[in-house]
């Protein structure tokens, strides 16, 4: 059966649950970017919980004949079925199986991307969160109350803390040098700095320090953990929210 979040404001969240709320308000639920971009990094985030969990293999493909694993980029590769443990990863390794199956060329990684983040991702991701009781809907009243808007906010503002002090504190292991008192970051810290930086969240992190320069030093964050799976998707989320700059032009 799926997993359940624990409801502990210090327990450790799934990356796209800790990608959605910084991605929001704490206090007014109001989405800080746009919709479309989200959902591109939604997508990254549950891929990359597929990969660290072993069910897919991003850019690398095994060869039967040599029985090792070759790099190849923009490959995706299922390793293990499901299930993965929470509907939204279910739903993402289901739609990793179909691109495999139908996509036998080409980019599969940044295809599956754009695809994925179109079938409504982001309110599937709001859903799920909701059910598991991270999220709590209410009710705010518009126009003198004669409108009322349904707006999602965390049910504990920890979460959110939490999941920008992780961001914060690889940051400034890097910036010490390793003398910082935390442990190196984990795949999981270093993915959601990639990702924050790539979709422009970085402001948002209230930090201090220029956004511009953050961003550099959360980009240098992925750069020196040298993992490539979380190299290739943060650059194929980058490349994501490119491309719907340009569809938007056109």
């Amino acid at each position: 059966m799926p997993t359940t979040i624990r409801l502990d404001p210090r327990a450790a969240l799934p990356l796209h649950a800790e990608l959605y709320l910084l991605a929001h308000d704490d206090d007014t639920g109001e989405l800080l970017i746009n919709q479309q971009s989200l959902a591109i990094g939604l997508a990254g985030a549950l891929l990359l919980e597929l990969s660290l969990k072993g069910h897919v293999a991003i850019g690398y493909v095994y060869n039967e004949f040599s029985r090792v694993w070759q790099p190849q980029p923009g490959r995706l590769t299922v390793c293990r079925p499901g299930p993965a443990g929470s509907l939204p990863l279910d739903d993402a390794l289901a739609a990793v199986e179909r691109t495999v199956r139908t996509q036998l060329s080409g980019d599969q990684l940044r295809a599956w991307l754009r695809s994925f983040a179109a079938t409504e991702l982001y309110e599937r991701v709001q859903a799920a969160l909701l059910a598991v009781g991270l999220l709590q809907r209410t009710q705010r009243r518009r126009l003198g109350g004669l409108v009322k808007t349904d707006i999602y906010l965390p049910v504990h503002y920890g979460y959110a803390v939490r999941a920008r002090a992780h961001a914060k504190d690889a940051v400034a292991y890097h910036q010490q040098r390793g003398k910082h008192r935390h442990a190196a970051p984990d795949d999981q810290c270093v993915a959601l700095c990639g990702l924050i930086a790539a979709l422009e969240l970085a402001e948002f992190l209230y930090d201090g320090m220029p956004t511009r320069e953050l961003t550099q030093w959360l980009r240098h964050v992925v750069t020196e953990h040298k993992n490539p799976t979380i190299t290739a998707v943060v650059q194929a989320v980058d490349a994501g929210r490119g491309d719907l700059a340009v569809a938007a032009m056109a």
